[in-house]
């Protein structure tokens, strides 16, 4: 009896011991902050690729042991209270090592085993074209027999919309003139050059970042340096044809020591409108009836006072309205542009001429520049 009792002390004791002795696999997140808000933005649309910037670490200890790693990405939109999940991931077994967010897909890299991402939260970011509100990441570890060990979390916010870049012109699914497709955008302190790029959006299942970056675009990464209009026809790499729906983006280049960094605008989708369509034909024909009967007030103003400086505007104001009539220049020909080179929508240009008919005595020089 005493034999048994002793066996059974000495048994528990051993099992007590390697109670005792066995350790939990932990881990730590390291987040490199201060966090540009491009390499973040890069980050989101594919977190896990070689190319990726590099973010963050994974430290897990001890090292050697065969772990499973999951993760999540969630996303708070500023003003809201709740998360909502971006994306989530479960790597292939893999022995615990200190490792970066890039290191997924490299050569000897931890393998994927499954992943989820949201494409509608993913596409919303996009068009903000920056991180906005915070974005919690989540890491778990687990043994091989997928018994939960340790976590990880960490918190990043983007409240600070000081520095975003946003397309004022056009509007989201605004129908544009094939020669009137004016883009202009918000201006970016340390900007040193702005890029466009544009493509058409063939198919409605597409999402407006699938489309931006599939092959053969329409803008291709055309620098304007800094410049904050320009007149997408003119940069054109290939043609643009009525009906088709085009999407933009204006990335802003800031150099640094580092390479610098890049800012993006949202992405905005239009659409070209076809010739003889109502809304275009109702806009030529208000351009051209306003115009005749500013040249009418104008006529009668200038009969009433007249000069020899009054005649020549007279003169030029008529030569433009003939050559509009005979079709020597179209509708789709005119530029109206700013003294400071901005380039005025037909909306805006046609506000100008309806004040100009109601008060024709402030029309007082016309110049015309032939492209």
């Amino acid at each position: 009896m005493k034999n048994k009792l002793l066996k059974m002390i000495v048994f528990a004791s051993i099992f007590a011991s390697l109670n005792i002795s066995a350790q939990q696999i932990s881990v730590t997140m390291n987040v490199f902050k201060p966090l540009p808000e491009v390499s973040f933005a890069a980050f989101l649309t594919n977190p896990f690729l070689e190319s990726t910037p590099r973010i963050l670490q994974i430290a897990i200890s001890p090292q050697g042991e065969t772990v499973i790693v999951k993760g999540a990405i969630l996303w708070r939109k500023l003003d809201e209270s709740s998360f909502e999940e971006l994306l989530n991931f479960t790597t292939k077994p893999f022995l615990s090592r200190n490792f970066y967010n890039d290191d997924f897909s490299s050569f000897d890299g931890i393998g994927i085993d499954e992943s989820n991402t949201s494409d509608n939260l993913l596409e919303e970011n996009l068009k903000k074209g920056k991180p906005t509100g915070t974005y919690r990441i989540i890491v778990e570890v687990y043994d091989e027999n997928l018994v939960f060990q340790s976590s990880a979390t960490e918190d990043l916010e983007f409240t600070n919309p000081s520095q975003t870049l946003s397309i004022i012109q056009p509007e989201v699914d605004d129908e544009l003139d094939l020669a009137g497709i004016y883009l202009s955008w918000t201006s970016v302190t340390g900007v040193s050059e702005y890029i466009v790029r544009a493509n058409v959006r063939s198919d409605k299942n597409e999402s407006l970042e699938e489309a931006l970056q599939k092959g053969n675009p329409i803008v291709n990464d055309k620098s304007v340096g800094i410049k904050l209009n320009v007149n997408l026809y003119e940069i054109v790499d290939r043609e643009i044809i009525e009906g088709q729906e085009i999407v933009v983006q204006i990335k802003g280049v800031i150099e640094g020591p580092d390479g610098g960094d890049d800012v993006f605008s949202e992405i905005v989708n239009f659409k070209i409108a076809k010739k003889g369509s109502d809304q275009t034909q109702d806009i030529k024909t208000k351009f051209n009836d306003t115009l005749e009967e500013l040249s009418n007030n104008l006529k009668d103003e200038l009969n009433e006072n007249s000069g020899q400086d009054e005649s020549d505007f007279a003169e030029r104001l008529q030569d433009l309205m003939d050559r509009i009539a005979n079709g020597e220049i179209s509708f789709d020909d005119l530029r109206i542009t700013m003294e400071d080179g901005r380039v005025l929508t037909y909306q805006e240009f046609q506000e100008i001429l309806e004040y100009l008919r109601k008060n024709p005595q402030l029309l007082t020089n016309l110049n015309f520049e032939e492209k």
